[in-house]
């Protein structure tokens, strides 16, 4: 059967004929006459910066320059740059020159929370027209995309997935209009392609679809402030940058002015003590608590953060929310007043998540907290990146970690690898790891592996530093131990080495970054270069936890727990009158029954402590208190006297059964009354014989399953069989006679319930057989 012929539709089917796409005009690059024009006018750039930007008052840095000219020449561009050195104007610049009017350039931002505050810096530092087009501002709006295809707007700030929606495209990327007009695709954060371009942001991995809507000689032009190696050869590979035709601008991401301290959190985590050091407990104005940004990355524990800081706080500053939280769950309103706030100075710390992280520009923050270990370095460098950002300041950056991150090994792609340390450093013994082990890891087998056991764990941990920067400052030397070793695929980008390394950290960034040597002075390097620094940082003095006593209870008194019922009641008429809850809201039953339950009260720490958990103590405890000293309340009895506990003798094996060893009780005499009973011994040891189990051969009549038999003779004498076939207190034998085993323990045993075998001896004494 022949093929059906080219774009028509299949027989039966009632698909239209779709209408070949037209292919949109391609600008080729710059001839020779278009490049000398760009090229005299990048020479005014520099003056036309000073001129035009306010706060480059000694114009753009090198750096800057070359990225713009290149932009200018239509060439694409990777700049690695540390965080507040000025990436932004590399997208502004280029619109000071004559050939740029009319001309867009493209800014794709990663946080929306954001997009408005880079706005303001485009409109405010830059004097740009600038607008951001998402979800909050009503999206892909038509008069928005005609205003864009138009020129009205110089700077237009979006997300990947708005800039790769089939709206923008279509309406925006598709017209031979705008590819005329753009200028470049700037791509702020460009780190987040290769981070979030194969996870939970899969936009970011296919942005090099717009090559395909717009002019071949369109540059893009990224820029990060965290550029591994492997996140370079993404970008090269994800953007689709030819390797032999671009810029690659690498001046480092280290900032001298920012001190780093890397320490282990000494209290348990719960309680958040270790941040003590961020609310000054001498403080007497909001001004004394520095301006702080705190990251933790789970909501709820920011949450509980907040609230344990607002506790610090002097009690007459505490209604002014000197301490706030600040994430993408919260409304745009909320997050917009605070943010003001908090550049105004009113707000001091703020206890935020990445929303407040990646392009947020405020220049005085003094101290930045990472609360727990931070995902990769990237992120760490990105956070630390936000103190001290305005020229002239200093700052300081703490990462907080847990005490087992300085049981991690750094082995490359196993970051829960445990290491055992030798007297090398390193050694070999069971646990998890690559290679051959016993246990869980990357290989098979029983053999021998690298692990550490847990024995070794808290030596290791010690020697890589989990006890420095602690309260009492004994182990604040640097440690001995030889850092672990850095890779290019280590587990967080090397962030364990950065935490357990024993050389100054900003080598350690210097190597994972590419960065230059660094050249700090070693008073605010680092606490590996300077242990001093940790004093701004201990965390509170250690308490002990004080033994919860418990409380001595009785039997509930009736009057007294009705008397707290009425009392509850009385209270929420006098003072909650209009109040939809219920009385036992104050106090709970639970409550009132354990007061009536422990006697008298005698002073108010007592009440206190028994209603520690009471949340009305400070509003109702003091009336409660008065009314029950006034209530007349019985002691509790006296506990009963105990005497000195038994000892108790270990159990031993009872003996053998005797006759000589049976107990003497009280016995009754019983005699032989006739000298007939021996005369029918014979007749009765033939009946005994006829009603006992067949012992051999064939029966017609089902018989029950004999009980089992002790494993004695089975002969049977005529006084045997008298004696067994009496009644308990008859049971005599005549003169003198030998007992076989089975009729001793046949007499011991058969004795009828009611009947107690003290009663009654048998007489004459028996002599057991031989």
């Amino acid at each position: 059967m022949a093929p059906p012929p080219k774009n028509t539709a299949p027989v039966g089917t009632r698909h239209k004929r779709q209408k070949p796409h037209k292919a949109l005009p391609k600008t080729s690059k710059l001839t020779d006459q278009q490049r000398e024009a760009l090229t005299a006018e990048l020479k005014l750039l520099p003056e036309l910066i000073k001129a035009r930007y306010k706060k480059w008052k000694a114009g753009a840095r090198r750096f800057q320059l070359d990225c713009m000219e290149v932009q200018v020449l239509r060439r694409n561009v990777i700049l690695h740059a540390a965080t507040g050195s000025g990436k932004t104007g590399i997208a502004a610049g280029p619109h000071l020159l004559p050939s740029s009017k009319g001309k867009v350039t493209l800014v794709v931002s990663p946080l929306l929370s954001l997009h408005d505050e880079q706005v303001t810096t485009f409109q405010e530092e830059f004097g740009l027209d600038a607008v951001a087009i998402n979800s909050t501002h009503g999206g892909c709006t038509k008069e928005k995309m005609a205003e864009i295809v138009s020129g009205k707007w110089q700077i237009v700030l979006l997300s990947p997935e708005m800039l790769l929606s089939r709206r923008f495209i279509d309406k925006v990327l598709r017209k031979p209009e705008f590819g005329s007009r753009c200028l470049s695709v700037f791509i702020d954060e460009a780190h987040c392609v290769s981070h979030w371009g194969a996870s939970f942001r899969k936009k970011y991995g296919t942005i090099r679809i717009i090559r395909a809507f717009l002019p071949r000689s369109t540059p893009i032009i990224a820029v990060t402030a965290t550029l591994t190696p492997r996140v370079h050869q993404d970008l090269l590979e994800k953007l689709q940058f030819d390797p032999n035709d671009y810029l690659f601008v690498n001046i480092g991401n280290d900032r001298p002015v920012v001190s780093q301290v890397v320490r282990a959190i000494e209290h348990p985590m719960n309680t958040y003590r270790d941040l003590d050091f961020l609310v000054p407990s001498d403080m007497c104005t909001p001004d004394d608590i520095k301006k702080a940004f705190v990251y933790s990355d789970d909501t709820k524990d920011g949450e509980k953060l907040t609230d344990h800081l607002n506790t610090l706080v002097k009690e007459e500053y505490r209604a002014l929310g000197l301490v706030r939280p600040y994430n993408a769950t919260m409304s745009k309103k909320y997050r917009k007043e605070v943010m003001q706030l908090f550049k105004a100075g009113i707000v001091r710390i703020l206890v935020c998540t990445d929303a407040a992280g990646m392009g947020c520009d405020i220049p005085d923050i003094d101290i930045v907290v990472q609360w727990k270990v931070a995902k990769n370095l990237s992120s760490w460098v990105q956070r630390a990146g936000r103190a001290a950002r305005a020229a002239g300041r200093t700052g300081l950056a703490v990462m907080l970690v847990e005490k087992s991150a300085f049981e991690v090994g750094c082995s490359p792609g196993a970051p829960e690898l445990l290491v055992e340390e030798t007297s090398n450093g390193y050694g070999q013994g069971r646990g998890r790891g690559r290679g051959r082990g016993r246990g869980r890891g990357r290989g098979q087998g029983r053999g021998r592996g690298v692990g550490r056991g847990a024995k070794q764990a808290a030596g290791y941990a010690v020697l890589h530093g989990q006890k420095r920067g602690s309260y009492s400052g004994t182990f604040d030397t640097v440690p001995e131990a030889d850092g672990p070793p850095i890779t290019v695929d280590a587990a967080g980008e090397g962030i364990y080495v950065f935490i357990q390394t024993s050389t100054c950290r900003r080598k350690v960034l210097a190597r994972v970054f590419r960065n230059g040597e660094p050249s700090v002075e070693a008073s605010r390097c680092c606490d590996i270069c300077n242990p001093s620094l940790f004093n701004s940082t201990r965390p509170s003095k250690p308490t002990t936890a004080a033994r919860q006593q418990t409380v001595k209870k009785g039997d509930v008194v009736e009057s007294v727990r009705d008397a707290l019922y009425t009392w509850r009641t009385s209270i929420k008429r006098r003072y909650f009158p209009t109040s939809m809850w219920a009385s036992h809201a104050i106090l709970d039953n639970s409550t009132c029954g354990t007061l009536a339950s422990i006697g008298p009260i005698e002073s108010k720490d007592q009440l206190a402590r028994i209603l520690s958990a009471w949340a009305r103590w400070n509003q109702l405890g003091d009336e409660l208190f008065e009314f029950m000293v006034n209530l007349d309340i019985p002691p509790l009895p006296p506990n009963p006297k105990r005497g000195p506990a038994k000892r108790r003798d270990a159990p031993q094996a009872p003996p053998e059964a005797t006759l000589s060893s049976l107990p003497a009780p009280k016995r009754r005499r019983v005699t032989v009354e006739s000298p007939e009973a021996h005369r029918s011994a014979t007749s009765l040891s033939n009946q005994f014989t006829q009603h006992a189990p067949p012992t051999a051969g064939p029966s017609t009549l089902p018989t029950p399953r004999p009980r089992p038999r002790p494993r004695f003779s089975t002969q049977i004498t005529a006084a045997e069989a008298q004696c067994s076939l009496l009644p308990p207190t008859r049971r005599t034998l005549p003169a003198p006679v030998r007992l076989s085993p089975r009729l001793l323990h046949h007499l011991l045993t058969t004795v009828p319930p009611g009947i107690d075998p003290a009663d009654y001896e048998l007489h004459p004494p028996i002599v057991p057989s031989q």
